[in-house]
């Protein structure tokens, strides 16, 4: 079963692998925080979802820190074109894929589950918005990357791309 499994994976294009991947990622967030009771919510069964508006300050520059620069671009024009960015940001040596974007200072909203933090929605246009298999998912110089966007770790002149996929 495992390898039918391989070989279907093998076919489909990487974009639509991450786009099941995100998928599935959030439908297990989705119904872990709504099933799940925790003492941090008082056994309230809260889902752990945020929405912020950041200005970056996970990604902050401390004074004796390494800097590094990442161009980030955000593109919706599959969906409606409402939110567009492109534009470099400075981080600290080792930030992430989710300090980047919050870096940028738009709206979040971010999912937090087992297998990390997810960005639902950008700028208020979020997952499903255009179907079911819509949302938000990210390249990082043009190669997708699998892993959640707290995991991935950005690099001094690397261009990260968040594109709205339809």
């Amino acid at each position: 079963m495992l390898e039918n499994l391989s070989r279907a994976l093998s076919a489909l294009s990487r974009r639509t692998v991450a786009i099941g991947a995100l998928t599935c990622a959030l439908a297990v967030a989705c119904l872990g925080g709504c099933t799940q009771t925790t003492a941090s919510d008082g056994g309230s069964g809260a889902s752990d979802a945020a929405v912020v508006a950041d200005t970056g300050s996970a990604a902050a520059p401390a004074a004796d820190d390494a800097q590094i620069a990442v161009q980030v671009v955000v593109d919706s024009s599959a969906a409606d074109g409402s939110v567009t960015y492109d534009d470099t940001v400075e981080l600290d040596e080792g930030a992430t894929v989710l300090d980047a974007i919050k870096a940028t200072g738009l709206e979040l909203d971010i999912q937090d589950s087992d297998y990390g933090s997810f960005v639902n929605g950008i700028g208020g246009l979020a997952s499903f918005d255009f179907g079911d298999s819509s949302g938000w998912g990210y390249d990082l110089n043009g190669e997708t990357v699998m892993d959640s966007a707290d995991v991935a770790t950005v690099s001094d002149g690397d261009v990260l791309t968040w594109t709205y996929l339809v």
